[in-house]
C-alpha cells in the first residue's frame, strides 16, 4: 500500500514542529476563522510566531507587522502583542516558547497556547 504524498504546506509544518522540539520549544497550531484579533497576549518568556498562512500580522509596541508565511518573529520576553489575521480563507499560525523560561501557572493557562495580560496578571497577583 502506497502512503500519500505530503501536501506541501503539511511538509513545511512537521519540519516546522521537529525544529522547535530539536531547539527544545513547546509550540502550538492554531487555526481561526479570516477576520479574528487576539488582543493584550503576553510573553513570558521569549516567544517565537510562525505565519502558515498569508495575511497575518503582529501587532507590537504599537507598530503592526505584515508576515510571510514560514518566517520566523521573535516576541521578546514581558511584551504584549496582538495577532491580526486577514487571511482570505482559514489563518493558521503556529507559536512556540521556551517551556522552562515559563511558570507553572501560566502553563495551565495556556490551554490554546495563548497566554492573555490578564491571565498573566492574575497569576502573578500576591
Amino acid at each position: 500500500m502506497l502512503l500519500p504524498e505530503l501536501s506541501n504546506l503539511e511538509q513545511q509544518k512537521q519540519e516546522l514542529q521537529a525544529s522547535f522540539r530539536e531547539r527544545g520549544y513547546a509550540f502550538h497550531h492554531q487555526i481561526d476563522t479570516p477576520g479574528r484579533i487576539w488582543r493584550n497576549l503576553f510573553a513570558e518568556a521569549e516567544e517565537i510566531f510562525v505565519a502558515l498562512t498569508p495575511g497575518m500580522s503582529i501587532g507590537i509596541n504599537g507598530q503592526f507587522i505584515n508576515l510571510e508565511p514560514f518566517e520566523e518573529f521573535y516576541i521578546p520576553a514581558g511584551k504584549s502583542f496582538d495577532i491580526v489575521g486577514r487571511c482570505p480563507d482559514e489563518c493558521q499560525w503556529m507559536h512556540a516558547y521556551d517551556l522552562a523560561e515559563i511558570d507553572v501557572r501560566s502553563r495551565l493557562v495556556r490551554k490554546s497556547g495563548l497566554l492573555s495580560i490578564d491571565d498573566y496578571n492574575f497569576l502573578n497577583e500576591e
